[in-house]
């Protein structure tokens, strides 16, 4: 965080780049047993913000640059197939498994591009099982042993609605990504000179990563740890208590155990170099997620089944971002996505939810913020 301190691209985008960085890093060498299975510490974790605002791809690019320069990394091409994908990882294989992080900067186009087959081969991959057999459509088989697959992706609201089906969404793939939504850039030099001391600081973190990369072995849970663990699982994952009361994320809550258990374990390699996970690190893992998840909805609000859902959102994103807006203004900025008849809709619909005000001008009506008019 502090050698990305001169980064416009929020502090979420950072960290989350970070927990995938070393995600990368560990590869399929470390792991967490769960009896039936074991957990390895990958992740997906997807950067959502509107498009161009908040630098989503300057972030994950640092990250890689890390990542790029630690031996026996292997990565996917930033735009690929579904097949390319499997092929990729087949030839990754080395020293018992098959590690590799894929970064997308257009995550709606990785999915749309082989379509469904991509979102279940994703959805299977993510488990890191033994071995995973495809069998080609001219007879042939590829067959993946150990994989281990790390994405992380950046996309907007807009274009997850366009490229993920409503009935995928809370269940399957979406449950296995965490989805760090930010609409805020941090306010910086608009040309970021690193200081002496972050030079030197890149430098460390180059070191400490390729230190991390060695780390291997099963992670266990201190006494302490097991009691914070438990005590969480017993008393708030299984009563269903929710922070966040969006459906779309009921996926992702039956999931966090492990999300929260993979995490600790990157916060643990961070830290140090041993395999034991202490109370810090599951409390570190479980303030991470509590902080995403407020937001998290957001990244769906423009899935639904109203064909207005995304026209509502970015209607109500342009009343929010200004002091006020006419109706013949609104209707001249969405004139080429909306009727009149669905404008005075949409207007019904924001102002019932108490998304907007309307206050009544001598030129007509002028729509306000919900929370800025009585």
């Amino acid at each position: 965080m502090a050698y990305t301190a001169e980064s416009e691209s929020p502090d979420e985008y950072h960290v989350w780049t970070a927990l995938s960085t070393i995600a990368g890093a560990i590869r399929r060498k470390a792991f967490f047993d769960m009896g039936y299975f074991l957990l390895h510490p990958n992740l997906y974790i997807v950067l959502v913000g509107p498009a161009g605002r908040c630098k989503k791809s300057t972030a994950m690019r640092i990250g890689r640059s890390f990542l790029a320069k630690t031996p026996g990394i292997n990565f996917s091409t930033d735009s690929t197939s579904r097949e390319r994908l499997i092929l990729d990882l087949t030839q990754s294989h080395a020293d018992g498994h098959s590690s590799m992080t894929a970064y997308s900067t257009e995550f709606a186009s990785l999915l749309t591009t082989s379509g469904m087959d991509m979102v279940v081969f994703l959805t299977d991959i993510y488990d890191s099982p033994e071995e995973w057999i495809h069998k080609t459509k001219m007879g042939g088989t590829n067959k993946i042993k150990a994989p281990y697959l790390n994405l992380e992706g950046a996309t907007t609201p807009d274009w997850i609605a366009r490229s993920l089906p409503l009935d995928t969404v809370g269940i399957g793939l979406t449950s296995r990504i965490i989805f760090v939504y930010q609409d805020t850039p941090r306010i910086k030099d608009p040309f970021p000179t690193l200081s002496k001391e972050q030079v030197e600081l890149g430098e460390l973190l180059e070191k400490d990563l390729q230190r991390i990369a060695l780390i291997s072995g099963q992670y266990k849970l201190e006494p302490a740890a097991e009691k914070a663990y438990r005590d969480w699982y017993v008393g708030v994952h299984q009563t269903g208590q929710r922070p966040v009361s969006d459906t779309r994320l009921a996926g992702y809550f039956e999931r966090k155990p492990m999300h929260m258990l993979k995490i600790a374990m990157l916060v643990s390699a961070s830290r140090k170099d041993d395999a034991i996970l202490t109370v810090s690190d599951v409390e570190t893992s479980m303030n991470l997620l509590g902080q995403a998840e407020p937001a998290m909805a957001k990244t769906f609000s423009a899935v639904g089944k109203n064909p207005l859902t995304l026209d509502i959102q970015q209607i109500g994103e342009t009343v929010n971002m200004g002091d006020g807006v006419s109706y013949a203004k609104l209707l001249d900025m969405y004139k080429h996505s909306v009727r009149t008849d669905e404008l005075d809709e949409i207007i019904s619909v924001l102002s019932r939810t108490n998304k907007l005000k309307t206050v009544q001008t001598e030129k007509g009506p002028r729509y306000y913020p919900g929370g800025l008019i009585e």
